[in-house]
């Protein structure tokens, strides 16, 4: 056994032991050992679900007294349920070190601009973290606010000679064509960009480079949740590495009962070996990955991981299976790509929504074709508009309310 094995021995020994002081674990490994349980026994322990940490309530999975907990977090992602996480200072700066993983490599000479949201949200305080300890400056332009509107954080990006950008594809998405709306193209209005990162949305190959055409600098892809903390890291070569010294990684079938070959899509299974506020025993978290160990240019160890979306998302029709990836790679293979687009599953197939400022470019007839033959199913398309440009590019930000107001 390799030091790193057993030093990974000892971090599941250490969880196994620590997570049995949440509420949730102590019922569920009842009828478990205390001691002697070790990793390669970690398939006959039980899986932890969704739905388990939901019923459990907030304090549910807290392994550790209230006095070491330095922030709590939770994220309704697309199902609007809450999930709760609780960190401890140690959290959030193992937290940083695993987004110091990515191939960005921050330095001291890096300003960077988080375009995360700061309320709940876990990333935007990760990334912050992994700034920090890279010696890097921040700006907090958070998302989802009225403090910072689209146009205000284009100015900060040139006014403040921003290197680094982290936040959702999307809002990547929708400040360029604030941009644009503006008469700036992006990939030309802010030469001082060297980099950006994103996190939170799944991001298929064909989305990252669109994004980087957009741009014209390097997207970093992250991979993780707020019940876990970052799992992966997208390294300088494009791909994805677990960050194997935190995370043990299992891809199970639909029911958990087996793991899948290596390199086959499957069931994400996370147990969290550095996590100390709320850490989780192979959770279950309904995302559909893949992982393979292959040799990286880039030098880092730890297998790769490939995010294919949630199973809430997938979309079976008659023997066809498409996942959230399969769908964002077609649609990000149109030209031009849309600003902005929608599916939604009919019983005769699919029916695409899909906006664009160049929609005169488009041919229903040519998309709907394209579309089917990629995806293999029969598809409608509607071009409409989905984006409210006027809202988008209102640069009005909100201000503090005025108690007194003296003559002039």
């Amino acid at each position: 056994m390799g030091d790193v094995d057993i030093e990974r021995e000892r971090k599941f020994q250490e969880t196994y032991k620590r997570i049995q002081n949440a509420p949730l674990y102590k019922r569920k490994l009842a009828n478990y050992p205390v001691d002697g349980m070790g990793l390669d026994q970690i398939q006959t322990l039980p899986l932890t679900t969704k739905q388990e940490l939901r019923d459990a309530g907030i304090f549910g999975h807290l392994a550790v007294d209230m006095k070491e907990i330095a922030q709590y977090h939770e994220s309704t992602g697309t199902t609007g349920v809450p999930s709760a996480s609780w960190f401890t200072q140690g959290d959030l700066q193992t937290g940083g070190r695993q987004l110091k993983e990515c191939g960005v490599r921050m330095n001291s000479e890096d300003v960077v601009l988080i375009r995360f949201p700061y309320a709940m949200a876990l990333p935007a305080f990760l990334m912050q973290q992994a700034a920090w300890q890279s010696g890097a400056s921040v700006i907090p332009a958070s998302g989802r606010t009225v403090v910072t509107p689209y146009p205000r954080v284009l100015s900060l990006l040139k006014d403040l000679s921003v290197t680094v950008m982290a936040g959702l594809p999307r809002e990547m998405e929708l400040l360029a064509e604030v941009a644009r709306l503006g008469g700036a193209e992006p990939c030309d209005n802010f030469p001082d960009l060297r980099a950006i990162c994103v996190a939170g949305e799944l991001m298929s190959n064909t989305r990252r480079k669109h994004i980087e055409k957009l741009w014209n600098v390097p997207v970093f892809n992250m991979y993780g949740s707020t019940e876990t903390g970052n799992i992966a890291t997208m390294c300088e070569h494009g791909n994805m590495h677990i960050v194997e010294q935190d995370f043990l990684v299992e891809v199970l079938n639909e029911d958990g009962s087996a793991s899948v070959n290596q390199g086959e899509r499957g069931f994400a299974t996370i147990t969290t070996l550095s996590h100390q506020g709320s850490p989780l025993l192979r959770y279950f978290n309904e995302d559909i990955i893949s992982v393979e160990h292959a040799i990286c240019h880039c030098g880092r160890a730890g297998a790769k991981l490939n995010h294919y979306g949630r199973n809430q998302d997938r979309i079976h029709f008659g023997s066809i299976t498409l996942d959230a990836f399969d769908i964002q790679e077609a649609v990000y293979s149109l030209s031009p790509v849309p600003d902005a687009w929608r599916l939604i599953e009919q019983g005769d197939g699919v029916h695409f929504l899909l906006d664009s400022h160049d929609a005169q470019q488009w041919s229903e007839e040519n998309i709907r074709s394209f579309l089917s033959s990629r995806l293999q199913v029969p598809v409608s398309v509607e071009i409409t508009t989905m984006i409210d440009r006027v809202a988008l590019i209102d640069n009005t930000p909100s201000v503090k309310p005025v108690y007194i107001r003296k003559m002039k």
